[in-house]
């Protein structure tokens, strides 16, 4: 997998309007030529912080969700030991360059704020900070993969 494509291909996704958690998936799904109309639908509830909760940045949880996609057992007998040490990077990783996988924290506000909108809108978030995100958790999960 080109890595680099993989990231700029998850940022022209959530440039199109798809939300960071799903933009993640969709890019390592579709370099993995992973087919399935279950993408992006199973990612929606994991963009915007976990559903608007204030909790873990959509762009890793969509990082997250990919690579269990690559790399999560089919049988209840296959181990999840890489995974996990996986997933465990990824977020290290992700914590060292932005400083938090927090939603709210790497925003600045709430997206459950009722001003939310318009503070995403003014602070232009989806292309100086969440285009970031999910181009970043994108590479990664393709380098961790590699």
């Amino acid at each position: 997998m080109d890595c680099e494509a993989v990231g700029q291909s998850a940022s022209e996704y959530f440039t199109e309007g798809y939300l960071c958690s799903e933009s993640v998936l969709m890019a390592v799904a579709k370099a993995a030529k992973i087919d399935s109309p279950l993408i992006p639908a199973m990612a929606t509830a994991f963009g915007s912080g976990l559903a608007r909760t204030n909790s873990t940045c959509g762009a890793l949880s969509g990082g997250i969700m990919a690579l269990s996609l690559l790399g999560g057992r089919s049988m209840q007998s296959e181990t999840y030991d890489k995974l996990y040490a996986n997933v465990a990077l990824l977020k290290d990783n992700f914590h060292e360059k932005f400083a938090s996988h927090e939603c709210s924290t790497l925003l600045g506000f709430s997206l459950s704020d009722s001003d939310a909108k318009e503070k995403f809108v003014a602070g232009d978030c989806r292309q100086c900070k969440c285009t970031h995100y999910v181009a970043f958790a994108a590479q990664e999960v393709c380098r961790i993969v590699s």
